[in-house]
């Protein structure tokens, strides 16, 4: 008999070869190999690095740096959100995230006492029913 350990890295193999998994492999390292995404995620840290560096001076920081760093940030920010390659990988890991929360789900509903071959987790924090099938990821 196989231990619980056992099966659940029978499991994870398992997940590694859903349709969900390898999507959101090569959606990151399509956004990976995408050098300009890359640049604006260096220039995000580089912002993000400015803003903390000027916050840590407490009462002798200077403002107006301050909402200039974090304008620059929410500018830059949302391009990075606007990119397609992101779009896609963003969309990737929710749908990834949404069967991980599922499975999961499940194993807790086990644990819990219920018939793992019936039950059906609910979807955290969306009120979707937890038919995850055509999710998007719950927020």
């Amino acid at each position: 008999m196989q231990t619980v350990e056992q099966l659940t890295r029978t499991l994870a193999a398992a997940l590694q070869l859903t349709p969900e998994y390898t999507a959101w492999v090569a959606a990151r390292e399509t956004n990976d190999a995408d050098e300009a995404l890359g640049e604006m995620m260096h220039r995000l840290e580089l912002l993000r690095m400015q803003y903390s560096h000027e916050a840590a001076k407490g009462d002798h920081a200077d403002e107006a740096a301050m909402d200039r760093y974090n304008e620059a940030f929410q500018a830059l920010y949302n391009e990075v959100m606007e990119n397609e390659n992101m779009q896609a990988y963003q969309a990737a890991a929710g749908r990834m995230e949404a069967l991980l929360q599922r499975v999961t789900g499940i194993l807790a509903g086990a644990a819990q006492g219920e018939d793992p071959a019936t039950y059906e987790p609910q979807a955290a924090g969306c009120g979707c029913g937890g038919d995850c099938g055509g999710c998007k990821g719950c927020s």
